[in-house]
């Protein structure tokens, strides 16, 4: 019996040996997945801070590239305010040369009507802008019309009035207006109308 009882004993021996040894294991178990976590935690960590650092310099890009298009944005809108400030005074000066009247053109083609016309002789000729303001004398009513057909052949004179025509002393005196527009491609000159009579 005595043998019996120490082959239990260590049987129970081993078996508490057996049952200790987990415990002594747990402490380092546990030291492994604190450090396990540790080290998790802190890649993690390094990992955000990488992140946060490119994300830093991304913005830094981008601020830098925004001070730079803002540059080119102010510098656009002072070329825009500049090319718009030229293209209006463009078009005021074509506008000009567009209304502008030659007077030696306005003469030229003024005489060139007078001398078709027989018995008309022009006494004071007014110029405002386009506008011709004409006095003169014919012989008759038909000189006076002839004058009116050869200043519309010339092609140069536009809405001609002839606003008053009346006989004094045997000839009648007359005052015309009309808008001098050189046509655009001129086209040559009518022939002279028929003398008027007397």
């Amino acid at each position: 019996m005595i043998k019996v009882n120490l082959a239990e004993r260590k049987k129970a021996k081993s078996a508490v040996k057996f049952a200790a040894s987990p415990r002594n294991y747990t402490p380092v178990l546990l030291v492994a997945i604190i450090a396990g976590f540790v080290g998790y935690g802190y890649w993690w960590y390094s990992n955000l801070n990488d992140q946060i650092a490119d994300l830093e310099n991304k913005i830094k890009q981008a601020q830098a590239q925004k001070a730079a298009l803002d540059n080119v944005i102010k510098q656009d809108l002072i070329y825009e305010t500049q090319k718009k400030t030229l293209e209006n005074r463009v078009r005021v000066i074509e506008g000009l040369q567009k209304g502008q009247v030659s007077p030696v053109m306005a003469l030229d083609q003024l005489s060139e009507a007078v001398q078709r016309t027989q018995y008309v002789w022009l006494s004071n000729l007014d110029q405002n802008n386009a506008i011709l303001t004409i006095n003169g004398v014919g012989t008759s009513l038909n000189a006076i019309a002839d004058f009116y057909t050869n200043l519309t052949a010339t092609g140069y004179f536009k809405n001609i009035d002839v606003s008053n025509a009346q006989d004094t002393a045997g000839n009648f005196v007359f005052s015309l207006k009309c808008e001098f527009s050189p046509p655009r491609n001129p086209a040559p000159a009518g022939q002279p109308a028929a003398a008027g009579g007397n």
